[in-house]
């Protein structure tokens, strides 16, 4: 198959022409990624489209929406000093005025009194007054017969221009027109019966448009077409993971399990009713000959973890091994230690594998696993090497599921007796229940509540030039009873954020207590130091990055200041603020701003001080962003997917769950169409396709 044109996707923006190495690093900031490739921009949707030709009367302007006018300067009234250049805009039906509050050097031989000038901006009603403060377009009759209809606009960032972008897209458009043309995956008939265009063109519309498909119908969208792929890769995967389920039976666990009720009357606290529902519920399934895969879903807090170690204990009494597979080595061991102290007293054997067991301790316990020595088996994603083999294999738990993907939760799977090992997931992101049928296919789904005696973490939003003061009394109070999580947005600093590096040095000029940090760009090893330290009290303040939002379980741990919180998500904001208020102590989440916060970013934060449900944070914040702004790699239950969006689910997630059945035959029978929709898994970069044809 040739590949040239996705090959030709994927390299470096920096390719394209008037992409320099000052655009490029903002290009970088702009998408959050270190390196940048063409199909990344081509991801960055529009989030509106405007229509600049639509002319509208001076009298007829609305406040707070993109407009055009055609009029004449009537006055120009000059800055002088703070005092902005103001303009009078005239066009027989009313004034509009005209604000820059800096007016480039190069503007003022374009705004001459008496000159007819088209003019596009967002307006304010202020009174009677209509103002456009620093106007998109400024253009003469020539420059605006030439302009297009229909323009996109962006999220940015600083230094980087909604003109720049739209520029870089046009010339990425004629680097891939130099290619030869990409066949698509889809036959001309499907396409042409589905109204939609090939992959290349899909991209053009969405970011060239010829109309405000934001606002046509949903079948003028062209992103629906890249939102059907996505959910058909989902559904073939899930398609073909039916079918092998289909082959053979599950194991049969034991319904009678006295030791589980005993274990259960030991605990220190009473499990919550959601708790017993949910095990309830897995131990039915576990009951059955079929196969189990469910979705243990529940908030940060809500005993997710609690619910697995019982549904390991029924595995492990019925006569099989228990793996529970977390997605770093600090939250593997955190689940080593507290299943240790849950089966103690009993005769079972417990064993933890990561990525530092030294050579000789794995030699050690891949022998115990094989033989069958060792019953409960936890740790990170060296569970699935090819050279362990376990002695039968009962239960898989994936902790915080959305981290692995499918191929790995395949490949431990296969490691169990005949494939047959019941999967339990769990994941403390809140997913809407359509978007979990897409996901995940043919699943359960079990939900938990909060913990009824889970502490309420008091937050507050405080402005970063209070920095000073918040500091004088951190160190007031820190202490070994009272740790602090400091996150920071990024490990490179900008003009905007400090970074985790620069924010750690700050604090060990200013802080009196010893300072951890940890970051994705430290080795394991070196985080495992800095976080041991923080673990055993030899320092009380951990600085680091968002590495710390899953899972970390530091009882001490009472207060989390979260720097430019108004770059993370809410969904995310608040899986860190669940790394506190674990103890019986006071415990606070500081919101940290920049006073650069739009009405938007103010209400967003408003939302995470005034509630604690994650469930009612994510559906709120779609709400507020609109879903054009959980596209790409935003914090949602979306975050997997580029294109696709809870409406869309609805409207295309039974066609493309229909089509797969037949796809996938396609792929498991002929060799043209199996190269021909390997395409559709490189374009998606969805690399699981080798679990599906092998």
């Amino acid at each position: 198959m040739e590949n040239h044109v996705i090959n030709g996707l994927f390299t470096d923006l920096s390719i394209i022409k008037g992409v320099g190495e000052q655009s490029y690093n903002k290009y970088c900031r702009l998408l959050g990624k270190e390196r940048v490739r063409i199909i990344d921009l081509l991801w960055h949707f529009p989030n509106k489209i405007v229509q600049r030709n639509n002319i509208t009367k001076i009298r007829d302007l609305k406040g707070g929406e993109i407009q055009t006018v055609c009029g004449k300067i009537e006055k120009h009234k000059k800055g002088f000093r703070n005092a902005p250049h103001q303009f009078d805009i005239y066009d027989g039906t009313g004034i509009l005025n005209l604000i820059y509050f800096k007016l480039p050097f190069y503007m003022e031989s374009k705004l001459k009194v008496g000159d007819t000038k088209y003019i596009s901006g967002k307006v304010k009603e202020i009174g009677s007054k209509k103002q456009i403060a620093h106007p998109d377009l400024m253009l003469s009759y020539d420059e605006f017969s030439t302009q297009r209809e229909f323009e996109p606009l962006y999220s940015l960032t600083a230094g980087l221009s909604n003109k720049q972008i739209i520029q870089t897209i046009d010339n990425i458009f004629q680097f891939i027109d130099k290619m030869e043309p990409f066949v698509d995956w889809h036959s001309e008939s499907f396409l042409n019966k589905n109204g939609w265009k090939g992959i290349i063109e899909t991209f053009r519309d969405i970011h060239i448009p010829n109309k405000d498909y934001f606002n046509a119908t949903n079948d003028e969208n062209p992103i629906r077409r890249l939102a059907y792929d996505e959910v058909l890769i989902n559904q073939i995967k899930i398609e073909h993971i039916r079918r092998l389920r289909m082959k053979s039976n599950g194991i049969v666990m034991s319904s009678e399990n006295p030791i589980i009720d005993k274990l259960k009357s030991a605990l220190p606290f009473k499990l919550s009713e959601s708790q017993n529902i949910a095990i309830n519920q897995i131990y039915a399934d576990m009951s059955k000959p079929n196969q189990m895969i469910r979705l243990l879903q529940g908030d940060v807090g809500s005993g997710k973890t609690m619910v697995s170690f019982f549904s390991g204990l029924k595995c492990i009494f019925s006569g099989y091994q228990f793996a529970l597979m977390s997605p770093t080595e600090i939250l593997a061991k955190q689940h080593y230690e507290n299943f240790k102290k849950f089966i103690l007293g009993s005769n079972i054997k417990c064993c933890l594998l990561t990525s530092s067991t030294t050579t000789d301790e794995r030699k050690d316990i891949l022998e115990k696993i094989r033989n069958g020595n060792v019953q409960a088996i936890i740790g990170t994603h060296s569970l699935f090497q090819e050279n362990i083999r376990y002695s039968s294999l009962g239960l898989v738990v994936i902790d915080e599921q959305h981290r692995f993907g499918l191929h790995q939760r395949l490949s431990l799977q296969r490691k169990s007796v005949a494939g047959k090992a019941d999967l339990l997931l769990m994941t403390a992101t809140p997913i809407p229940r359509t978007l979990i049928q897409i996901k995940y296919g043919d699943i359960d789904l079990s939900e938990l509540k909060n913990l009824p005696n889970k502490k309420e973490v008091k937050t507050t939003i405080i402005s970063i030039s209070k920095v000073t003061t918040m500091i004088d009394k951190l160190n007031y109070i820190c202490n070994s009873k009272n740790k602090v999580f400091w996150v920071c947005p990024q490990i490179q600093s900008n003009e905007n954020n400090m970074s985790v590096n620069d924010r750690y040095d700050f604090l060990k000029q200013n802080m009196k207590h010893n300072i951890s940090i940890v970051h994705g760009k430290m080795t394991e090893k070196d985080r495992d130091i800095q976080m041991n330290d923080f673990l055993e009290d030899r320092t009380n303040i951990l600085v680091a990055t968002s590495v710390i939002e899953v899972g970390i379980d530091i009882k001490a741990a009472n207060i989390i200041v979260i720097e430019n919180a108004n770059n993370f998500g809410l969904s995310q904001i608040h899986q860190l603020r669940g790394r506190v208020g674990r103890n019986d102590q006071e415990s606070w989440c500081i919101l940290l701003h920049d006073n650069t916060l739009n009405e938007v970013s103010k209400n967003r934060l408003k939302i995470i001080k005034e509630s604690s449900d994650g469930y009612q944070i994510a559906r709120e914040d779609m709400l507020l962003r609109g879903y054009g702004d959980i596209f790409g790699y935003r914090q949602s239950g979306f975050r997997d997917f580029k294109a696709l969006n809870e409406t869309l689910i609805s409207e295309i997630g039974k066609k493309a769950e229909d089509d797969s059945k037949r796809i996938l035959d396609r792929i498991l029978n002929n060799m043209e169409q199996k190269s021909r929709y390997k395409r559709l898994f490189d374009f998606y970069e969805a690399h699981e396709y080798k679990y599906i044809i092998s």
